[in-house]
């Protein structure tokens, strides 16, 4: 993406958060980034374009990282401990994109509203997935794997409200004790994934 389209972007996405995406107007994005109303056109379709551009680049982030720790390998546990830890990190790192995607998306049009739910319910689907292969193989317990799933995706897209970066953890310390919380819930009797609840261990 050329540089002024992302600035534009990041723009658009600041003024969402800050001003909502109603209130924000395509004259406010312009100022924000030393332009003309007409001029941004060249840049941009229009405000829609901009919301979905922003919400889609969450799930892609998202994806980018179970592809990563699918490619790893590894158990059940540390898999899930992983795409936990990841999940944490993006939320983290990318709060004001989180923010605007769970607050605004609802001003998207029917057609691309369903667009960022198809890939939101793959990206869920993926992690339920996961989940169940680690029930079948008495490696988690035999929770329902779809819970089990909304259960933990509910705890960590939460952060986008109350994480601080000047906050006492930080992402990696609010990954790990997510993940010890989380899977001691989970994992079997036996102790199965032990190594995945050490804390310190980091995708």
């Amino acid at each position: 993406m050329a540089s002024r389209e992302q600035e534009i972007l990041d723009a658009a996405r600041k003024l969402f958060r800050q001003k909502g995406y109603y209130a924000t107007t395509m004259q406010d994005i312009a100022e924000a980034v030393g332009l003309q109303k007409a001029s941004l056109y060249h840049y941009i379709r229009s405000k829609e374009a901009l919301l979905l551009q922003i919400a889609g680049e969450t799930m892609r982030l998202f994806h980018a990282e179970l592809d990563r720790i699918e490619a790893a390998g590894g158990s059940v546990a540390q898999q899930l401990a992983a795409a936990i830890r990841a999940h944490v990190r993006v939320v983290a790192e990318h709060q004001e994109t989180l923010t605007v995607l769970f607050r605004e998306s609802h001003a998207l049009p029917p057609e691309h509203a369903e667009k960022v739910r198809g890939e939101t319910g793959r990206y869920t689907r993926r992690l339920t997935e996961l989940i169940a292969r680690g029930v079948a193989a008495g490696e988690l317990r035999p929770v329902d794997p779809g819970a089990a799933c909304l259960a933990i995706l509910g705890a960590c897209n939460w952060m986008y409200r109350w994480y601080s970066a000047d906050g006492r953890l930080t992402p990696r310390q609010i990954g790990d004790q997510f993940v010890e919380v989380i899977l001691h819930g989970l994992l079997a009797p036996d102790g199965a994934g032990r190594e995945a609840r050490t804390p310190g261990r980091s995708p």
